[in-house]
């Protein structure tokens, strides 16, 4: 942490000490440091010669001061430092104020970044600089390196000299007080208390009423989940709080042992994990319920274990800084992916457990996708040593309404500007189907869709402005541009973007054949009817593709847009639809019936829906897929299609 370059080839030194940051400054937090340093000062204590005289006496601080080693001794400078950097290496790996070899200034940006109370922090200070005083005092006594307050009456004279002070029982009094309170405050953080937790009700009963696999699970985290440790019991504690929690929940206990001992055993670092957990017992709250009911925060938790940090050291907005502050390309990436599975994880949190609302999951979710594209987009220019990237990102489906949901894929289109070479722009949209959609050990950004291409279904991935205004004005067919009526610029060149959505505009508002746009519309919902939709009974979750669902509700609606109408009471039910959806796939209830919703998140969902009971809620489906089917039918219900229809391309009617 205090390592500096000090002589030699200072180039070769600098590379050194940042080839080995990331192992000093970790990006997960570890909160076996605190153990570590912990173990290491117990040695100091037992072992160190300089302390024989504080192990010799019968409390380690003692109301004189003599024989005080004030550098080694309880309550003296190491403690305080290893309070400091302990936490630094706890949390400097995500906070880079945390990253000084200064101990006043760490114990400074500790406070001011909440993980030390501003008053603690202040008094340790000023009893590290007194400290450092006497300790100055008694080195320039003799003359010679040592840290020991003097016996003899006359060295203890001088000392006091030195230090422009006359009552040698103050100073003692003083220096009690400082050792007391030093070592109070790194008791505090490096020692667990011992104490057992409080046993639930019925604790006992439900441990006796397991399955002989699940009674050995959970007896072995009773056990302290047989780690290594020389603070076992803080385990036997955490295994413990594990237990009351699963006892508590609306599902099997054995089938909730086995799985989360199954996301323990996964861990490559399980150990690491238990210490985090162990010191902030809260997380498992955080933790618990979506290994328990969220299959897709399951997976997030597989691929991202170190997500749970998030909620130790929240963050009031999205930020990408920490992605680049790596020069290395797949260090890159990996943050990338970081960055999108902390914030689904926080999101989803937010939304289940806290009472956030549909709408700010939407477009939390939306807002995190915009900027992840936006860093892929800068990740591949300067791997491309591009200063910058001339093209614009067209988002469609959940991407162009700006309502993304769990699970969803993104929607994309890429268009260049008339000047770029197309080998650039071709290998620009491979970089960045890489930096999206490689699995990287945290998994994958996003799932990219790129099958409606900018100049139709078959044509390339990316196209110049110009070949995108000729397509759609020469060659598009009407089920291009109903796809196109829900579309924005999510990133990319902001003057190119406004170029592309005004010829989007004169595009959708172009005069063209009703009927056959009529024959076309009802000829595509047909075919996806055919291929996707299905009857669910209404006491099922199927929000997407049921008949009068989220897909036909926004199939119709941008119909409606294409026609130059509006359809007002189609919005309630999309809203309806999207809002459903989050809990559906969050849950993983896809095709499930009502009753699979867990005890735990019931009140919730139904309070979200304005209802209290389930068989409410499946009459609010069937009224809203009734107002869509309505809405579908008012505009193509009367259109005749002949046998064997086929699109073509779009009749304009304009002179």
């Amino acid at each position: 942490m205090k390592a500096r370059v000090i002589a030699g080839d200072t180039e070769i030194g600098e590379d050194f000490l940042k080839t080995i940051t990331p192992f000093i400054w970790r990006q997960n937090l570890d909160f076996r440091a605190l153990d570590e340093l912990a173990h290491l000062k117990s040695r100091i204590n037992l072992e160190h010669p300089a302390l024989r005289q504080q192990r010799a006496a019968p409390e380690p601080i003692t109301e004189d001061a003599a024989g005080f080693n004030v550098k080694l001794g309880s309550g003296a400078i190491r403690e305080i430092e290893f309070i400091a950097n302990a936490q630094q290496l706890v949390w400097g790996g995500k906070q880079y104020e945390l990253r000084t070899p200064n101990t006043l200034q760490a114990l400074t940006q500790l406070a001011q970044l909440g993980h030390i109370d501003e008053d603690i922090s202040n008094r340790l200070s000023r009893a590290y600089i007194r400290l450092r005083q006497v300790e100055n005092a008694i080195q320039m006594l003799g003359n010679e390196q040592t840290h020991i307050v003097p016996s003899s009456k006359q060295e203890q004279d001088n000392l006091m000299g030195l230090l422009g002070e006359t009552d040698w029982n103050i100073f003692c009094q003083d220096i009690e007080l400082i050792r007391r309170f030093v070592n109070d405050q790194f008791k505090s953080i490096f020692e667990i208390a011992s104490e057992d937790a409080p046993v639930s009700d019925g604790f006992d009963a439900n441990l006796e009423a397991l399955s002989p696999a699940a009674k050995e699970i959970a007896q072995n985290w009773l056990n302290g989940f047989f780690v290594r440790s020389n603070k076992t019991e803080q385990f036997q504690s955490l295994g413990q709080a594990m237990l009351d929690r699963i006892f508590a929940a609306s599902i099997s206990s054995d089938e909730a042992i086995i799985r989360v001992n199954q996301f323990f055993a996964a861990l490559s670092r399980s150990e690491q994990y238990l210490h985090l957990l162990s010191r902030n017992n809260d997380l498992l709250d955080t933790l618990i319920p979506p290994l328990l009911y969220s299959p897709h925060m399951t997976v997030l938790l597989e691929q991202s274990p170190h997500i749970i940090d998030v909620f130790l050291s929240p963050q009031t907005e999205l930020d990408t800084d920490f992605i680049f502050q790596s020069d290395d390309y797949e260090t890159r990436l990996e943050r990338l992916r970081r960055f999108v599975n902390e914030n689904l994880f926080i999101s989803y949190t937010d939304f289940m457990n806290r009472g956030g609302t549909a709408s700010a999951l939407q477009n939390k979710l939306t807002q995190l996708a915009d900027m992840t594209i936006d860093a892929a987009l800068k990740i591949v220019a300067d791997d491309l040593d591009l200063s910058g990237l001339p093209l614009t990102v067209l988002g469609l489906g959940k991407m162009g309404t700006s309502r993304m949901a769990p699970l969803s894929d993104i929607d994309l289109v890429f268009i260049f500007e008339n000047d770029v070479d197309t080998d650039v722009s071709q290998k620009v949209v491979r970089r960045l189907r890489t930096a999206l959609t490689a699995k990287l050990s945290e998994g994958i950004a996003y799932e990219l869709d790129m099958r409606l291409r900018p100049s139709g279904r078959s044509g390339p991935p990316a196209v110049k402005l110009q070949s995108f205004i000729e397509h759609h004005g020469a060659r598009a067919h009407n089920w291009e541009h109903i796809a196109l009526a829900q579309a924005r610029i999510v990133a990319g060149d902001a003057s190119l973007g406004q170029s592309v959505m005004k010829a989007r505009e004169d595009i959708l508002v172009r005069p063209r054949d009703t009927q056959q746009f009529l024959m076309d519309a009802k000829s595509m919902w047909e075919m996806i009817k055919t291929q996707r939709v299905g009857d669910t009974p209404w006491d099922h979750f199927n929000s997407k593709l049921r008949p009068g669902g989220l897909m036909q509700a926004e199939y119709t609606e941008n119909c409606y847009r294409l026609l130059g109408r509006e359809a007002q009471d189609l919005k309630a039910s999309i809203m309806f639809w999207s809002d459903l959806q989050l809990w559906e796939r969050l849950l993983g209830l896809t095709g499930k019936p009502f009753s699979n919703i867990p005890n735990f998140y019931l009140n919730t969902l139904l309070a979200q829906f304005g209802v209290t009971s389930l068989s409410a809620l499946s009459k609010l489906q069937a009224r809203h897929a009734k107002t869509v089917l309505a809405n579908y039918n008012a505009i193509l219900n009367a259109v005749e299609l002949p046998q064997h229809y086929e699109s073509t391309r779009i009749i304009w009617t304009e002179a």
